[in-house]
């Protein structure tokens, strides 16, 4: 299918950041840069919105990275991790992320959902039938679910250029596995180097 992309497109931008931080680290051993991320889906349409969704670590040094995302016109919203009796840990944004997409719709042409977790098939679904709303995806081609892929209507595959989507990734060295992550077990932990910025050397 043909996707068209206009300048007066509206466009809302949900990232899932915990499905992002892992597939980087998993795939490449580093990571993600964010700023790339937002020129390459936006680029001359009209941004109206962008969230990022995040799990807060039990250390709490997630601001500075915080700040790095509203700099680049990035809403966060931020959930604790959840660890249960027995030491379990679960962190996830799939509901809140979903419903936002929905309330916000109404309000877009285009949808972007920067994940490549499966369990969204159903919302790219809902998004396209209910609101006629063109949804695009972009993620890592090598760990994102195959039906996310076909339902959506754009898939941007970041693994087919990992020096615009990785920070460092002319100095890093592959990951050893590049297996898919649980987002039930992993939780990102950021540092100061965990977003990237417009015209900086790594989004070329």
């Amino acid at each position: 299918m043909s996707v068209i992309k206009h300048g007066d497109q509206r466009v809302a931008v949900f990232i899932d950041t915990q499905n992002l931080y892992h597939s980087a680290r998993n795939l490449y051993n580093a990571k993600v840069n964010f700023g790339a991320i937002m020129e390459t889906v936006v680029g001359k349409r009209k941004l109206i919105r962008a969230l990022a969704y995040v799990i807060t670590t039990e250390a709490g040094d997630e601001n500075q990275f915080f700040d790095a995302l509203t700099k680049l016109g990035i809403e966060t919203k931020t959930k604790d991790l959840q660890i249960f009796y027995g030491g379990a840990k679960k962190a996830d944004w799939d509901v809140g992320l979903a419903v936002d997409a929905i309330r916000l719709a109404p309000k877009v042409d285009t949808i972007v959902l920067a994940t490549g977790d499966g369990d969204f098939v159903p919302l790219v679904n809902f998004l396209k039938e209910h609101f006629g709303v063109q949804v695009e995806v972009i993620s890592f081609g090598r760990s994102s679910s195959t039906k996310l892929r076909e339902a959506c209507e754009d898939f941007i595959d970041m693994c087919d250029h990992p020096e615009k989507f990785i920070l460092g990734y002319r100095t890093k060295r592959p990951a050893k596995k590049t297996k898919a992550h649980s987002k039930k077990e992993n939780v990102q932990e950021f540092s100061d180097e965990d977003f990237g910025i417009y015209g900086g050397e790594d989004s070329k």
